[in-house]
């Protein structure tokens, strides 16, 4: 342990240093507009500067609050190339990686190969997937920027968070609320918005930019939020603390709701049938079973179902539509363009995953390489026909996460998801049955189903503000899993 005097003293080293250090990065990233080529190695090399004075001081914590106070405020800027950076937190995200690394060259090999990171191992199908692809990809580029891109996030959000959560549990419960304040100042700024437009609904999309790109984006991260702020206030011992968890919660509710994402509003019927089951403490046999029942009963009578969703009229356009007349549009597969659309790049992403089952197109290359394995009955006026020229309110890639690892990297994507998230179901279902943690295991396990039922329509995990929600909770997760004591819950004092 240091004395305060030393504290005092490394505190004032660490302003002395990394400061000036940060001031020259952030110079160097405007710059580089002009000289690229030289300032790009200068970039990285500040950036591994400041990675070894936090761990030398010891400021890895500092650095995650940095981060999720930074991220809801992110926003894309163009770079090199053609690709964007989003600034500043993908500088930060960068730091945090150097600084994992560090880390792992100073820990003893013992420390590394204990069974808390072995847990890692359970993502390594997914992260090869990426890796193996890269060669076999149509844009090669586009491939190794994409990988790369995803391994940076579950590297720092799922590894690098873990490892500290490990030694901080009552981490991830101020990271949330530092994340939760942002994005709830968002919030404020796009009501603000809205009302300037008197209230049009036709204008949601585009009020939460340019932190978020779109209004889905918000609503999932929102129902990532409420989830954890609900289930948390269940258990929590002081009535107080509930009445402030449930608070928060009710907010994002709200902020769901106010985004009119009907893939994140479900989300959050999904994730009270997965609390239920939990609370109920069923056995991961009966879900295969009860699978197995319901998708029998829907191939059984797919005709009627068929039938009965063509007559679905609600459009979620509609401006004089409510809110629960949007979410019924969600069954709209005819005269809803959204859907329709949403429709014909699943229709592409299965036909590029027959004529490529084992390498797929590569990583990141789906929307510049689906347009000719479009279904011409499916085509419509947000059907896109130039990549870089997409439609007025188009645009994006295949509308569901695991569909997209299929097209782009064939099976074994399919495979890297199914590896991972059969274990989060197992430790779910199974492990956590009488474990002191239990129910900080189900809050996350709670949390996290809202993104495993959202990813059937949309893809978001290599956008850095949801990646930090999702792969940070499955790290919140792994902690609670490997800790014999029990942990603090959520707004409750280390």
């Amino acid at each position: 342990m240091l004395k305060t005097g030393e504290s005092h003293t490394l505190t004032h080293q660490a302003l002395l240093y990394l400061l000036p250090a940060a001031v020259l990065v952030m110079f160097a990233f405007f710059a580089a507009k002009n000289t690229i080529i030289m300032v790009i190695p200068l970039i990285i090399f500040m950036m591994g500067f400041l990675a070894c004075f936090i761990v030398r001081l010891n400021l890895q914590v500092h650095l995650l609050k940095t981060i999720a106070l930074l991220l809801p405020f992110s926003i894309e800027l163009p770079f090199y190339m053609n690709s964007m950076i989003r600034f500043p937190g993908e500088l930060f995200i960068g730091i945090a990686a150097m600084t994992l690394i560090i880390e792992i060259l100073w820990q003893p090999l013992k420390d590394i190969t204990n069974s808390f990171h072995r847990e890692f191992l359970w993502a390594l199908p997914l992260l090869l997937a990426f890796l193996i692809t890269i060669p076999f990809s149509e844009m090669l580029y586009v491939s190794v920027k994409f990988s790369f891109i995803n391994i940076l996030y579950i590297s720092v959000f799922l590894i690098f968070l873990a490892r500290h959560l490990r030694k901080n549990p009552g981490l991830f419960s101020r990271l949330l609320l530092l994340y939760g304040a942002g994005i709830i100042i968002v919030a404020l700024s796009g009501f603000y918005r809205l009302w300037q437009w008197e209230f049009n609904p036709i204008v949601i999309r585009g009020i939460f930019q340019p932190f978020y790109k779109d209004h889905t984006l918000f609503g999932a991260s929102s129902a990532l939020l409420a989830a954890v702020f609900f289930v948390s206030g269940i258990r929590n011992q002081s009535a107080l603390n509930r009445f402030i968890l449930w608070g928060f919660s009710a907010v994002f509710v709200l902020m769901v709701i106010f985004s009119t994402s009907r893939a994140a509003f479900l989300s959050l019927i999904f994730m009270l049938v997965v609390l239920m089951m939990m609370y109920s403490k069923f056995r991961i046999i009966y879900i295969i079973i009860s699978s197995l029942i319901v998708a029998a009963i829907v191939f059984a009578f797919r005709g009627s179902i068929e039938e009965r969703l063509t007559r679905v009229e609600t459009i979620s356009y509609d401006e004089h539509a409510g809110f629960m007349e949007r979410a019924e549009s969600a069954a709209n597969i005819t005269t809803d363009m959204s859907n329709v659309e949403r429709l014909n790049r699943w229709v592409s992403a299965l036909r590029m995953f027959k004529e490529r089952p084992f390498t797929g197109f590569g990583p990141g290359t789906y929307q510049f390489t689906y347009i000719p394995y479009q279904e011409p009955g499916l085509m419509n006026r947000l059907s896109v026909t130039n990549p870089f020229e997409p439609p007025e309110g188009s645009g994006g890639t295949t509308h569901s996460e695991y569909l997209l690892a299929l097209s782009e990297m064939g099976i074994l994507g399919l495979i890297g998801w199914i590896v991972l998230l059969g274990r989060w179901v197992y430790i779910a279902f199974e492990k956590s049955r009488n474990h002191p943690n239990r129910w900080l295991i189900i809050t996350a396990i709670a949390a996290l189903s809202t993104y495993i039922f959202h990813a059937n329509f949309n893809n978001f995990l290599t956008t850095d503000k949801f990646a930090f929600l999702f792969w940070g909770t499955a790290a919140w997760l792994i902690t609670n899993l490997y800790g014999t004591e029990k942990k603090p819950e959520i707004l409750h004092a280390d």
